[in-house]
């Protein structure tokens, strides 16, 4: 359910480091809060969900506990499957590092689009795309469309626009 939170408030990680584990995805990441890092969290991939926040030794635990659970709490619930889920605190983290892995692939996509061109079509895997080693410009669109059809997406074209291409997109 990546993207369900729409609020992160002062609240970021940095530092992720994620792998698939037994029970599917897990991470560890560092916690922050204006800036300054509160604390510790694992995902160890065994199906139960995060381990509780390993509280940094610098800062005041039960009040970084408190001022997360109030903006946890303060957010919208989210409609899925017909039912009206709360998100709780291991759900607010993991959509954390998800924004942080999306910046990330992002970032790595613009660097890619300043010397090539980035596409995907109709015929592409799922999450799959095209490089081709040029830049994109008119005659580049213009051979795209002639070669797969109006509906090619060129990445270029959306990271552009401020859009995620849609690879993206579950």
């Amino acid at each position: 359910m990546a993207n369900d939170v729409k609020d992160f408030g002062d609240y970021e990680v940095k530092s992720v480091k994620s792998f698939v584990g037994n029970e599917g995805y897990g991470f560890n990441a560092n916690l922050y809060r204006n800036g300054k890092k509160i604390g510790f969290c694992v995902d160890d991939a065994g199906g139960g969900g995060m381990f509780p926040i390993h509280w940094d030794k610098n800062v005041d635990r039960q009040e970084e506990q408190r001022l997360l659970t109030a903006h946890i709490k303060g957010l919208p619930k989210v409609q899925a499957h017909g039912m009206e889920l709360t998100i709780d605190e291991s759900w607010f983290v993991t959509e954390l590092v998800t924004k942080w892995e999306t910046e990330r692939d992002i970032k790595k996509l613009q660097k890619k689009c300043a010397t090539k061109t980035l596409f995907r079509h109709s015929k592409c895997k799922v999450g799959g795309y095209m490089i081709m080693s040029a830049i994109c410009d008119e005659k580049m669109r213009a051979k795209l469309k002639a070669d797969y059809g109006e509906d090619v997406e060129i990445f270029n074209d959306v990271l552009a626009e401020g859009k995620l291409p849609s690879v993206f997109q579950i």
